[in-house]
């Protein structure tokens, strides 16, 4: 049995149609592509290619004039209601999509080249921080990791081991030398000495004195000369760091045997000798049966020396009785009256 024909129904105000010669759709007279398969009607080769142009682009198709062109394949009928297969046509579309591609891959070089400057600039400075640490942070030392600024600038601070300054007649003073083995100890200095020079300048106050000193570096070995007792004596100073004068304090506080102790009193003033022309350290309210009472020592006692140093200030007294081992003998000479006297005295455990 024949297939029956397909019928035609017309499609404008006047009726009149044609037929798709490729897929024998039924359309408009006037329609210039077939809406069902894009296929376009009644035009050649040249005027395919011609008929729309993007911005910039040559008037006719790459190979139309020498004939080598080749027609683009037809695609599909849009899918908009009622757009009677108006399509656009397929080399807009692959010069659209070529265009796309194009700033697609700029993009990526972009990213790509964002990242390479990146990656060179976390390189160098790995690299610097590995040749600041086979130099031991000189390359590095104002951008150093290792400490905190405060730390930094702390062992860059002189310290020569000498306590509570004073302003003092041609000089400056202080009450006592810390830590043990410390500078100051070293230098053969005690609490009343007063400082005239230092590192060749002259000293008259406070402010001058920790200015100098403030501007020493560490580890350098000054001059200092000092008058104890009216005489005028000379000696040599090494200063050391915050760090490592803190690290000598922590050596005398945490001693295994413990700090010494006589009982000595409490209520101790420093006097003048009759009959010289120096100072001591006179002794109040000595505690009964301990060591400083059980050796001899009474109130009223003028202490001038403490194992041969000469002591001016209660603070040195005090520190170096500190210091003292516990169950060993220490030499006190003493002014009572009218008597010089030696006293030996063993030290104590402060418990």
């Amino acid at each position: 049995m024949q297939p029956e024909p397909k019928r035609v129904e017309p499609l404008s105000a006047n009726g009149a149609t044609t037929i798709c010669s490729k897929c024998g759709a039924a359309m408009p007279r006037q329609m210039r592509f077939c809406r069902s398969c894009g296929y376009r009607l009644g035009e050649g080769l040249a005027e395919y290619v011609e008929t729309v142009r993007l911005p910039n682009q040559p008037r006719t198709a790459p190979g139309a004039r020498n004939g080598t062109a080749t027609p683009a394949q037809p695609r599909a009928a849009s899918s908009v209601p009622n757009d009677w297969g108006a399509v656009a046509p397929y080399a807009a579309q692959q010069a659209f999509q070529q265009s796309q591609s194009a700033a697609s891959h700029l993009d990526q070089w972009k990213k790509k080249k964002g990242r390479r400057r990146r990656s060179h600039w976390i390189i160098w400075l790995i690299i610097a921080l590995i040749i600041g640490s086979v130099t031991g942070g000189g390359l590095l030392s104002p951008f150093s990791l290792r400490a905190p600024i405060s730390a930094q600038l702390s062992d860059t601070t002189s310290h020569a081991g000498f306590s509570n300054y004073k302003n003092a007649s041609g000089g400056v003073t202080f009450d006592y030398v810390t830590p043990p083995d410390g500078p100051a100890d070293k230098a053969g200095l005690l609490g009343g000495d007063i400082i005239t020079s230092f590192d060749g300048h002259p000293v008259k106050s406070v402010k001058e004195f920790t200015k100098l000193l403030d501007a020493t570096p560490v580890g350098k070995t000054v001059e200092i000369i000092f008058t104890r007792d009216g005489e005028t004596k000379t000696t040599q100073l090494t200063t050391i760091s915050e760090d490592a004068e803190d690290g000598l304090k922590e050596l005398s506080d945490d001693r295994p045997e413990g700090e010494g102790y006589i009982a000595e009193g409490y209520d101790i003033d420093v006097v003048p000798v009759p009959g010289m022309n120096i100072v001591g350290v006179r002794l109040n309210d000595i505690s009964e049966n301990r060591p400083a009472d059980i050796a001899g020592l009474k109130d009223g006692d003028i202490v001038i020396e403490f194992e041969g140093l000469p002591m001016r200030t209660r603070r040195e007294l005090e520190s170096r009785i500190t210091r003292a081992m516990p169950g060993s003998i220490v030499r006190f000479v003493i002014i009572r009256g009218s008597e010089r006297l030696e006293i030996p005295v063993k030290v104590g455990h402060d418990d």
